[in-house]
């Protein structure tokens, strides 16, 4: 199996195709940051500026109403629980105590039916965020030209880098893995490796995913390198506080996501390399195979194909936006994604049991083929 596997990563070296990948990944993977923000100040006092002077205007509207006294009470703690944030900010001082504060006291106006704007799950969300940040006495993060190599490559993944983008990056990969295109000697090669069928299979899948890993871990190497000097490495226990479904709130590290995130995604390349495997049994040439694979890619897209009966639950190619939909939506502002109430565990089970059954029929398929 070594001969074989060193020969496999010879032909993924050798190919042009790879290197243009690998440069356009680097370019994915960095240029997201030169249109972040050089400072989260600005964004915050422009939130909690808005939020004063909403509680501002409440407290006005009710002063004259003696029924509602109660209520501007409500509306006065909360106006000023937003002057100490701002104050804070502006100072350049830490603002995390007095966010918490705000937050909480409009967390009880919500749920006492005095204030309604906000849904309770989105202030909760704030509130699990800034609590994490105080105990663990790290800055809330918000995107900026100041993140760290860990938040940043969260930030890529969840906002910016869409699964398909990856998987896409794996077929250009693999499209030659089953077709000798090195000549005479590479087909004559392939051939006489005394390797059981199988065998043949491992290397090339072998060859194929770690392929993949180090090309993907390369292209966030340069702009991992200047954060790392610039900003420092981060935190793996940076607190992800989101929602799939708007209802239940997710909390993970940013460790388990990324954990989470490779694991699945493993998963759906074992399907993509062994339906290529039963393509391969049908259409020989690379070019159709590629048309193949990634028309399948683009037209999961399409919600009016894959979104009804049992297709909408169980067909892997709909959770191609695996990354966001392991934790939901980033943005506080779009909590809601529609994965069918699928939960990561049940997702696992969905891509693990596509992916045996798929390397079961590839087996069979290619038991009595000649050359891979």
């Amino acid at each position: 199996m070594k001969t074989q596997i060193l020969f496999e990563f010879k032909r993924i070296i050798r190919s042009k195709i790879i290197w243009l990948v690998l440069c356009g990944l680097v370019i994915l993977t960095t240029i997201p940051y030169f249109s972040l923000p050089g400072s989260d100040k600005g964004q915050l006092l422009s939130e909690y500026r808005t939020n004063q002077m909403s509680a501002q205007q409440g407290y006005d509207s009710l002063k004259n109403i003696p029924e509602a006294h109660k209520t501007m009470l409500t509306m006065a703690t909360i106006n000023q629980n937003a002057e100490r944030v701002v104050s804070a900010l502006e100072k350049n001082q830490s603002y995390e105590k007095k966010a918490l504060k705000y937050w909480q006291s409009v967390q009880s106006a919500t749920n006492s039916g005095q204030l309604q704007g906000d849904q309770p799950i989105t202030i909760q969300m704030k509130i699990d965020r800034l609590s994490w940040s105080i105990n663990n006495k790290e800055r809330a993060v918000i995107p900026t030209k100041h993140i760290r190599v860990v938040s940043y490559i969260v930030y890529i993944l969840w906002e910016n880098v869409t699964t398909i983008i990856w998987l896409v990056t794996f077929i250009l990969i693999i499209i030659n893995l089953y077709i000798p295109e090195n000549g005479d000697f590479g087909r004559r090669f392939i051939n006489r490796v005394p390797l059981a069928k199988w065998k043949k299979i491992l290397s090339k899948s072998i060859v194929a995913i770690t392929s993949y890993f180090a090309i993907a871990i390369t292209s966030f190497i340069p702009i991992s390198i200047f954060l790392m000097f610039k900003n420092g490495f981060g935190n793996l226990n940076q607190r992800l506080v989101s929602t799939a479904d708007g209802e239940n709130i997710i909390h993970q590290s940013s460790f388990t996501y990324i954990g989470q995130t490779i694991a699945l995604t493993t998963l759906l390349m074992i399907i993509i390399l062994f339906f290529q495997l039963i393509i391969v049994n049908f259409v020989k040439q690379s070019l159709p195979q590629l048309g193949i694979m990634i028309g399948l890619l683009v037209a999961s897209q399409n919600t009016s194909v894959f979104s009804k009966g049992l297709a909408s639950k169980y067909l892997p190619m709909n959770y191609l936006d695996l990354n966001r939909i392991v934790i939901g939506k980033s943005e506080i502002s779009t909590l809601f994604i529609n994965n069918g109430n699928v939960t990561t565990n049940q997702l696992t089970i969905i891509l693990l049991s596509w992916s045996l059954a798929l390397i079961f029929i590839a087996m069979v398929l290619s038991y009595k083929r000649k050359t891979l």
